[in-house]
């Protein structure tokens, strides 16, 4: 797993070289800036899982620094720690207000900013990893999910759906009303996920209609059942009322001719794992 990298600007050599040597001793591949414009460039370059950031620094105070990397469309993602000796409310107020996600004063305890410096990580990456149309975890976090029921070496049941016909839905119905079923269906899966245990299965969205539910495989078949029904029930809504009355979808081809298509049905393919039967997400 690689390191989470951090970059840490501070000029004052004592504070950096303790935060260098705990956070490094902590598992973090940390990279120092000296001054305000030296931090803005490496964050620029490294593209770090987090900036512990001082207010007073030469150059270009840390404020500063911190509002030029919210204005970034891709560095505003990354998560900014705020560490200085002005600890008055006014100046927290300013800290958090110019888009710092958390503002520590001096001196510090180095095991509280360690701690706040994972859990900025983690709600980091929680945003990062969901997708915007359903709010589901999304890309690596379904990866880590696997990965996770896969150390715990017990049974489980893997289930992918897919919209059948969702791609001539968006070519017919454009891409606002596709992502309206989207999140119907997600709504749909969550609500049976809660109906069938409780903590409930595991549910992710990989991208446009396809989702994947991790669940105990005796839940399965009555998860199955019931979300086919009520996505079933709901289906007839996303068309419109000549599309209701006659049953199917009308498709331009590019011959100028039209084809058939039926409505939306959620398709679900199963795949049981036993215990200790595979080790890594690629298998």
């Amino acid at each position: 797993m690689l390191l989470k990298k951090l970059i840490i600007a501070e000029d004052d050599d004592d504070t950096a070289y303790l935060l260098l040597t705990a956070l490094g001793d902590s598992g973090f591949l940390c990279l120092r800036a000296r001054n305000g414009e030296e931090a803005l460039n490496l964050t620029r370059t490294e593209l770090p899982n987090a900036l512990l950031l001082d207010v007073m620094m030469p150059k270009m105070d840390g404020i500063t620094v911190c509002k030029r990397l919210k204005a970034d469309v891709l560095l505003s993602r990354i998560p900014i720690m705020m560490l200085t000796s002005l600890a008055g409310v006014d100046d927290r107020v300013r800290g958090l207000e110019s888009g710092a996600d958390d503002y520590l004063p001096k001196p510090f305890d180095i095991r509280e900013l360690t701690a706040r410096v994972r859990a900025m990580i983690r709600a980091s990456n929680r945003e990062r990893q969901r997708n915007p149309i359903t709010n589901l975890p999304s890309g690596e976090a379904i990866e880590e999910k696997v990965e996770e029921l896969l150390k715990a070496k017990e049974a489980f049941s893997m289930l992918y759906i897919d919209l059948e016909n969702f791609r001539s839905y968006a070519d017919v119905h454009g891409y606002i009303k596709s992502d309206e079923v989207l999140a119907s269906t997600a709504k749909q899966i969550l609500r049976q996920a809660r109906a069938v245990a409780d903590p409930p299965p595991y549910v992710g969205h990989v991208g446009g209609d396809d989702f994947f539910v991790f669940c105990k495989p005796e839940v399965s078949e009555e998860f199955q059942k019931g979300f086919k029904q009520a996505f079933l029930e709901i289906a007839a809504s996303f068309y419109t009322e000549e599309e209701q009355e006659q049953g199917f979808l009308s498709v331009l081809k590019d011959t100028g001719e039209t084809r058939r298509v039926d409505f939306l049905n959620p398709s679900v393919a199963e795949v049981n794992v036993a215990a200790g039967q595979y080790r890594t997400v690629e298998d």
